[in-house]
């Protein structure tokens, strides 16, 4: 089963995070040990901290209105029971509406499975809304 939904990104919240975001791929993306990166990677990367947060407990110093589509979970959830895909979609939904930090604040709660596709599933998201931006 495959869960589609469309979200209108208009929350000033999420346009702040992925300016953040931006300005912190733009810098990583001129450092030495970037340059040979993917773009997905360079977005995985600059979400780590704020996901990684979670887990290690580290403070983080980084805290999107056109039509920002989700419409795929990372490959490895195909055969997931639903109750976790819909808890990743729910927290992709909560991005929206919350921002970045709250929500993997949020994610870190149900376990590191769920926070590890929540914060693929993000990167999948942002890598195409930064595109779609021009942005990266």
């Amino acid at each position: 089963m495959i869960f589609k939904f469309y979200i209108m990104i208009n929350h000033n919240i999420l346009e702040q995070d992925i300016e953040r975001l931006s300005r912190q791929i733009k810098e990583n993306k001129n450092t030495p040990e970037f340059k040979e990166v993917s773009e997905r990677e360079l977005i995985k990367r600059s979400l780590g901290p704020i996901v990684q947060k979670q887990i290690l407990g580290q403070p983080v110093n980084f805290s999107p209105a056109k039509p920002f589509q989700t419409t795929v979970l990372p490959d490895y959830l195909i055969d997931a029971p639903d109750e976790i895909k819909i808890k990743v979609e729910k927290l992709i939904d909560m991005t929206f509406h919350q921002g970045i930090e709250k929500t993997a604040e949020e994610a870190g709660g149900f376990g590191p499975f769920v926070l590890d596709a929540y914060h693929d599933a993000l990167t999948d998201k942002l890598h195409a809304e930064l595109k779609k931006r021009n942005l990266i």
